[in-house]
């Protein structure tokens, strides 16, 4: 396999291919509209065959926002410290991280006037989210489970469940600037939105302890 540069040449082509199907997915939703966007078409207008698109999008209104599977990180994955005080700060990080990865594209501009346009594109995109707090779960249990302060049973419950409880705690930042007035469903969450949540989040769990 030939390298080039931090990525093989393979890689390069499978990103070109990825970013070509999402391009002619989301002109031709805005020319034509979803219902005459066909997987036929859009593999078409990318050059590529049907088959093709089916190894990179597992719909067409995927391929049209631009989604594609969550995934976690293991460099990142390796910076969460299960004995950190700030555990809590780092699983929302690592959640909005991998819910970030789920979408694709460089062109916010053109994923607003999709989402503006066609409102159930939203659902497919809340899909993905679901996944990746699926991921994160697991991932953070595994955390759990090999450290002999969390492994522990706690009133009855594994480390599967204490992780699944972590992250759901976690993810109220996300879904606070989610459901905020003012927020760009092209753009997400960002770092420094992020940051002002979690600090309200402590807040409250100080006044309330």
């Amino acid at each position: 396999m030939i390298e080039t540069g931090t990525r093989t040449l393979r890689e390069r082509r499978k990103a070109e291919t990825w970013t070509a199907l999402h391009d002619a997915a989301a002109s031709l939703a805005l020319q034509r509209g979803i219902e005459q966007t066909t997987v036929e078409a859009i593999a078409e207008n990318a050059g590529v065959s049907q088959r093709t698109f089916f190894n990179y999008f597992r719909a067409k209104e995927d391929a049209i926002l631009g989604l594609q599977e969550p995934h976690v990180d293991p460099e990142e994955l390796s910076r969460v410290s299960t004995s950190a005080e700030d555990l809590l700060d780092q699983v929302s990080r690592l959640l909005m991280t991998v819910a970030r990865s789920a979408i694709g594209g460089a062109d916010p501009d053109r994923r607003r006037k999709l989402l503006a346009r066609y409102p159930n594109l939203g659902r497919h995109k809340m899909e993905q989210m679901v996944k990746a707090e699926t991921l994160v779960c697991y991932a953070v249990a595994g955390l759990l489970a090999a450290d002999p302060a969390w492994s522990a049973p706690a009133a009855g419950f594994g480390p599967d469940e204490t992780a699944r409880m972590l992250v759901m705690i976690a993810g109220i930042p996300l879904r606070f600037n989610l459901t905020s007035a003012g927020f760009d469903p092209a753009k997400g969450v960002q770092p420094d939105d992020l940051g002002s949540s979690l600090a309200l989040l402590h807040h409250l769990q100080r006044k309330l302890s």
